[in-house]
């Protein structure tokens, strides 16, 4: 079926009441939390691609996502970046559809009304939106997780968390307005970002996943993080015993630290670190700069990820 610029094989048997949950590259995906999470949806639940768009190039610029080339079966082949939906079935509803999309560099408003209208199409009840972006966080803590809930008769069960609203302004992505948009449309949604280690920064970060699944877990019958959280916590005690041989980074994570400490003790709870608490010395000041400039243009380095 021909919904706008997308392709999409409507399941058959229809989904029963489906979520949808989506991640969006490159914007808010450092560490590949989004994807690592799908990943796992994917696996668990036997999810199948119905759909992307007909002509990606109509969206995206070729010469900034760039195809790649890869063997399969002893041949060569040309993947083009896209947009992907995929369909899982779940025991019991609600069924998923798992969205992986994909920033474009134009025709962004054509693009967000096309999402909208196959989210319709596939009768989507609930719009979940999970991120990740890096911040002044230290690695020894409990990883922090903002986000916002609108629309649901009955709060969906996310073992304990509680989103709490970010005060972010600024520089957003054009697909933001997917969530606005689909909420006034009566669907319901969640959005949640972890906020990972600025000086750690892994192609794929699963600590940041484990704090993701631990939330819709309950939700959406995941089991524990487990798996998820020993990796992570392997890959942050492997990583940080290298870097933290540096004296600027050292300072660094324990001023992080006692700023989390002391927060956590005059709230309770887990409470996100603010740069402009931190007093850092120039040379830190540095060294964090020259991290948010490896980390590319496309993907947010610090706390202006825009959601």
């Amino acid at each position: 079926m021909e919904i706008g610029p997308f392709d999409i094989e409507v399941p058959d048997p229809p989904l029963r009441d489906p979520h949808a949950v989506v991640m969006l590259r490159p914007w808010i995906n450092v560490g590949n939390v989004g994807a690592v999470v799908l990943g796992r949806l994917k696996n668990m639940f036997d999810g199948q691609e119905i759909g992307r768009l007909r002509t990606p190039g109509n969206y995206y610029d070729f010469t900034r996502y760039r195809p790649e080339m890869k063997m399969a079966d002893g041949e060569r082949h040309v993947t083009v970046p896209n947009t992907v939906f995929l369909s899982a079935r779940r025991e019991e509803a609600p069924d998923l559809v798992l969205i992986h999309l994909l920033e474009p560099h134009s025709k962004s408003e054509e693009y967000n009304d096309a999402v909208v209208d196959v989210l319709e199409q596939l009768g989507v009840r609930a719009y979940v939106t999970i991120g990740s972006m890096y911040d002044s966080v230290p690695h020894s803590r409990p990883l922090s997780v903002s986000g916002s809930m609108k629309g649901w008769e009955n709060p969906p069960n996310l073992g304990g968390f509680t989103p709490s609203r970010s005060n972010y302004e600024g520089p957003t992505s054009m697909t933001g307005q997917i969530s606005q948009m689909i909420s006034a449309r009566g669907v319901s949604t969640l959005n949640l970002m972890v906020r990972l280690p600025l000086y750690l920064q892994l192609d794929n970060d699963f600590a940041g996943s484990a704090r993701i699944v631990e939330i819709l877990g309950p939700m959406y019958g995941l089991g524990d993080a487990s798996a998820e959280r020993e990796l992570g916590r392997q890959q942050y005690s492997q990583v940080a015993t290298a870097v933290l041989k540096d004296p600027q980074l050292e300072e660094l994570v324990e001023r992080l630290e006692r700023e989390y400490d002391d927060s956590h003790k005059e709230s309770g709870a887990a409470a996100e670190a603010d740069d402009d608490s931190i007093e850092l010395s120039p040379e830190i000041e540095r060294f964090l700069e020259g991290l948010r400039r490896k980390s590319g243009d496309d993907e947010p380095a610090g706390p202006g990820s825009g959601q």
